[in-house]
């Protein structure tokens, strides 16, 4: 069967805008772009949302299939759906920092596993952050959250209306720089906590040079750092729960600023 330029342009306009920028979206969002999650059923789920939002999408301008409108039209798509993950990705990053910083202070930093998610060597304490806040994530079904994103961005950006500012550029700064301080913040209590244990451990060993330090600190150390995070886990997930409330509206206001002329 031979198509016409016309009616590959009408089933590119139809479906393929719509599918570039949900499949952009799955490869960046947390969850989703694990690699925990099968390639198959990634597809699977692009290829299903495509055809549920074809009826309810605004009409798509027809172009060319080969002309520059439509490869800038592909190249927004791409990139809003990459923009959209990356704010859950960003989260997801600070949890990673807090665990590792955590877990450098309670000698783990030698004990390092293999991150299905950022497809690197991260600390056990920082594996085992993300794995609650993964668990968080899905509890308050922000997984739905995504796509309703997804959906209501088409209102906000219909294929061939995004713009890229100095807006954008700076609320993507904003939100990496906020990597190190919300990671901060997450780690805080145990950070001090465990500061203020070293801190003990040296004037102790400051005062009785007898003491083996690296002897008696190590497992000290260890010890008090596994039960601040036994009796800090109920406060850990409030504060996923606090920061993962505003994944909604950080995702609205990057398709606002896209948004703008």
């Amino acid at each position: 069967m031979i198509f016409t330029e016309a009616q590959l342009s009408a089933w590119l306009a139809a479906f393929m805008w719509p599918m570039m920028r949900i499949s952009a979206m799955i490869a960046a969002a947390p969850v989703f772009s694990s690699r925990q999650t099968p390639t198959r059923l990634r597809i699977g789920i692009s290829l299903l949302l495509s055809f549920m939002l074809m009826p309810l999408i605004p009409p798509p301008p027809v172009v060319e299939v080969f002309s520059p409108a439509a490869l800038l039209i592909a190249l927004q798509q791409v990139l809003i759906g990459l923009v959209m993950g990356l704010v859950g990705r960003f989260m997801f990053a600070a949890i990673e920092f807090a665990g590792t910083v955590v877990g450098f202070q309670m000698g783990l930093s030698m004990a390092n596993m293999f991150d299905p998610m950022s497809e690197q060597q991260i600390s056990m304490l920082a594996r085992f952050e993300t794995a609650i806040a993964m668990l968080v994530f899905l509890m308050m079904d922000l997984h739905l959250i995504i796509v309703q994103a997804m959906v209501r961005s088409y209102s906000l950006l219909p294929p061939g209306g995004a713009n890229m500012n100095n807006d954008l550029a700076r609320e993507i700064l904003n939100l990496s720089a906020g990597v190190f301080s919300i990671g901060f913040q997450i780690g805080a209590p145990l950070i001090i906590a465990l500061f203020l244990s070293n801190m003990i451990i040296g004037l102790l060993a400051r005062s009785v040079p007898q003491i083996q330090i690296f002897v008696v600190g190590f497992p000290l150390t260890l010890l008090l750092g596994f039960v601040f995070l036994m009796f800090g886990i109920p406060f850990l997930v409030k504060a996923f729960r606090r920061m993962f409330g505003m994944l909604d509206n950080q995702i609205l206001d990057i398709l606002r600023l896209m948004g703008l002329s």
